[in-house]
């Protein structure tokens, strides 16, 4: 049972990581989006050789294939794309400790914090923490993952690579099974 929920929700923590478009037609609204606690807004950068939107395909080495965006804003940071109860949002990651929570369509509580950033006009590379919560029949459900990103610009191409770990944990009142730990690669070419 935890495996086949950790199965079904590492592409949600995907998506939830690195701002893949997915769409999950058996996810249903949740109840308040109490918070959306964004870190900086986009500023006029200074450099925006690297600024724009890419779209593709990426093929994980599970044999998935997900459709993929990845969005760099004027000042160079990558943009987080998420969805939240309240539909689409975006903000820009800056600087380490950065701390993004909302409440997803299917409710709980996602918190992303970010670990590492590290931006050129060539190269984005960033670690996330991505924790979500939620809970139902007096069970509570943790999923916990790692995420690393390491995009190279190449013209109008985007060469993307992403590994995700992560652990999935239900417990109740007295007693806490943790599930199998998982690690999963991801790789494509985006384009302009």
């Amino acid at each position: 049972m935890i495996s086949n929920k950790l199965r079904r929700l590492w592409p949600l923590l995907l998506c939830v990581a690195i701002g893949f478009s997915c769409n999950f037609s058996d996810r249903g609204s949740g109840n308040e989006d109490n918070s959306d606690n964004s870190g900086s807004r986009s500023d006029s950068g200074t450099d925006d050789s690297g600024e724009g939107s890419w779209k593709g395909t990426v093929s994980c080495d599970n044999g998935n294939q997900m459709d993929a965006s990845y969005k760099i804003a004027s000042s160079g940071n990558p943009v987080y794309e998420y969805q939240s109860k309240s539909g689409p949002r975006e903000v820009e990651l800056s600087e380490p400790g950065q701390v993004v929570r909302f409440v997803p369509p299917g409710g709980g509580v996602t918190t992303v914090t970010v670990d590492s950033i590290s931006t050129s006009p060539e190269r984005i590379t960033y670690s996330l923490n991505v924790s979500e919560e939620s809970s139902g029949g007096g069970t509570l459900s943790q999923s916990r993952a790692t995420m690393e990103s390491d995009a190279t610009i190449d013209g109008s191409n985007l060469d993307v690579e992403f590994t995700i770990r992560s652990q999935n944990v239900l417990s109740q009142p007295g007693i806490v099974v943790p599930g199998d730990e998982s690690t999963i690669v991801c790789r494509g070419k985006l384009r302009k």
